[in-house]
């Protein structure tokens, strides 16, 4: 009777363990796949080794993971991963499709990918994305990458903006406080602006034009650049005035921010230890339809740089407290 006995208990505990094993499945593969590359972009392209704090919260259909207190006061502790330089204590709960954010904002359970400031004064960030399973629920796809190579560079986009509170972002908010265009503060700002002006969109299309062309061989074509900035410049001048006339320095912060984002998902997709794509499938994968200015622009803008400079050399002016944009890294080498 007593080996009966410990034959359901040990029965009842497999179930349960493997039930376990089962729902954190997906989060077990993931999470050390993101982490990852992002280790390898910012280590070995970046050669950063260590990053700030960070709130993580990941969800799927039925559960939320997440690092923070706020999102998931109590729960279960589960084991989890560590990433770089932080120390990160896991918990899971069930999210009935409501999730609670480190800022103590409440969101219903959608697609959304972002990194945003915990309002403490800290410049602390956290981040929120979905699974991949969550994705693919939706109906998101990318023919050329593939959804796990399209939901990592997503992941290394939005998560390089969470190292930036403390110097684009912190640029950001005293730009909001600012704000006199009447428009919501965002990367599609000047998009939103002027999406509808159609000699503002020629101007921007012969920019972008101008831009990529520079870059369609492994040497940089300073004739392409060259009008491409004059282009941007003119493009600048004509239209950021008036009640516009802050946009200048945010075209320039949300252009190196997108672009970073950008930058940093293509790298990773041609990496042979990341993606291991060939250089035309990525780019076109991580352009997609060309639809938001902000990231179309900023890829080409470091894609550019590239080719001025080795990454090493000016990736540390992106992240931390430091504040430089490309367009400024780029105009002092033309000079």
């Amino acid at each position: 009777m007593k080996n009966v006995l410990y034959l359901i208990l040990f029965l009842i505990f497999s179930i349960k363990t493997f039930g376990q094993q089962s729902e954190d499945s997906e989060f077990k593969r993931v999470i050390p796949q993101w982490f990852s590359a992002w280790s390898l972009v910012y280590t070995d392209i970046y050669k950063i080794d260590e990053i700030q704090p960070v709130q993580f919260v990941f969800f799927d259909d039925q559960y939320v993971y997440s690092t923070s207190l706020v999102t998931i006061p109590e729960g279960i502790s589960i084991k989890g991963f560590d990433l770089l330089n932080l120390k990160l204590n896991w918990k899971k709960a069930l999210h009935h499709n409501l999730i609670t954010l480190p800022d103590k904002t409440s969101v219903p359970v959608k697609i959304m990918s972002f990194a945003a400031e915990i309002p403490t004064g800290q410049h602390q960030a956290f981040f929120v994305m979905p699974l991949p399973s969550f994705w693919k629920k939706m109906g998101i796809e990318s023919k050329e990458l593939g959804l796990d190579n399209l939901t990592t560079g997503i992941f290394l986009h939005e998560f390089s903006h969470s190292q930036q509170m403390k110097n684009f972002g912190k640029k950001i908010t005293q730009f909001e406080k600012e704000n006199k265009s009447g428009v919501e503060v965002n990367d599609d700002m000047i998009q939103n602006i002027f999406s509808k002006n159609n000699i503002y969109v020629d101007l921007y299309q012969s920019e972008i034009d101008h831009l990529y062309n520079s870059v369609t061989g492994k040497e940089l074509d300073r004739k392409y650049l060259s009008k491409g900035i004059s282009l941007y410049n003119e493009r600048q001048k004509t239209y950021f005035k008036d009640q516009y006339q802050q946009l200048t320095e945010m075209d320039d912060i949300f252009l190196t921010m997108e672009g970073l984002g950008q930058y940093s998902m293509y790298r990773w997709l041609i990496h042979p230890q990341g993606g291991k794509l060939d250089e035309h499938t990525a780019l076109v994968g991580v352009r997609r339809n060309k639809k938001w200015w902000s990231q179309e622009e900023g890829l080409a803008l470091f894609l550019i740089l590239e080719r001025i400079k080795n990454p090493k050399f000016w990736a540390k002016g992106m992240f931390g407290s430091e504040m430089t944009t490309a367009i400024e890294l780029i105009k002092s080498k033309l000079q």
